[in-house]
């Protein structure tokens, strides 16, 4: 359980994998400028996360390695996720039909946003890790990106001010926000790591 916490925190602020694996800038931009959108988009973030990674640990080591792996397994993890984007669908259209108007336009972008955070390739190809580890870089990843969400929201709204020039208002200024924030959050993680 211990390792499990390592991989939890390890990803959600000393590794920087949400920015180190150039997780969706744009998603975390549109995400964040409505705060209503920021956690339930989170929570079915982490939902497909999980479930990908829970699901893709074990088919992994079926696949095994070698030159033919290396096209299998991103293959493998595109299937699992379409497969999972239209079990959620059907089961919230069918039994939460209420829930589902509320987040419809979520759905679609969390479960394939998990494609682009490539946690399960991560887990594959740079670390040797047991099932409750990956998970726990799973969850971490995504608690990472609540993280960034809300700092890139607070960072939004200040830098919606009439002192910044007219040349970097708008997506320049929240580039450059995010640029000096991700240079801060690698300070954290140096030539030591907890993964080894």
């Amino acid at each position: 359980m211990l390792r499990f916490f390592d991989y939890f925190l390890a990803a959600a602020l000393l590794q920087n994998v949400v920015l180190m694996t150039g997780f969706g800038s744009s998603v975390l931009i549109k995400s964040s400028k409505k705060r209503t959108n920021i956690l339930p988009f989170t929570t079915l973030l982490c939902i497909f996360t999980t479930l990908t990674v829970i699901i893709c640990y074990p088919l992994d080591n079926l696949i095994g390695t070698g030159v033919l792996a290396k096209w299998l397994r991103p293959l493998m993890i595109i299937a699992i996720t379409a497969l999972l984007y239209i079990v959620a669908v059907l089961i919230l259209y069918n039994k939460f039909p209420s829930l589902f108007n509320r987040i419809k336009r979520l759905v679609p972008v969390a479960a394939f946003n998990n494609l682009v955070i490539g946690i399960a390739i991560i887990i594959n190809h740079q670390f040797a890790v047991n099932l409750p580890e990956a998970i726990g870089l799973a969850l971490g990843t995504c608690a990472g990106f609540l993280m960034l969400s809300w700092l890139t929201t607070e960072g939004i709204e200040r830098l919606d001010n009439p002192d910044v020039p007219k040349a970097f208002r708008g997506l320049p200024s929240v580039l450059l926000y995010l640029g000096i924030l991700s240079l801060a959050l690698m300070g954290f993680s140096g030539s030591v790591s907890i993964l080894q």
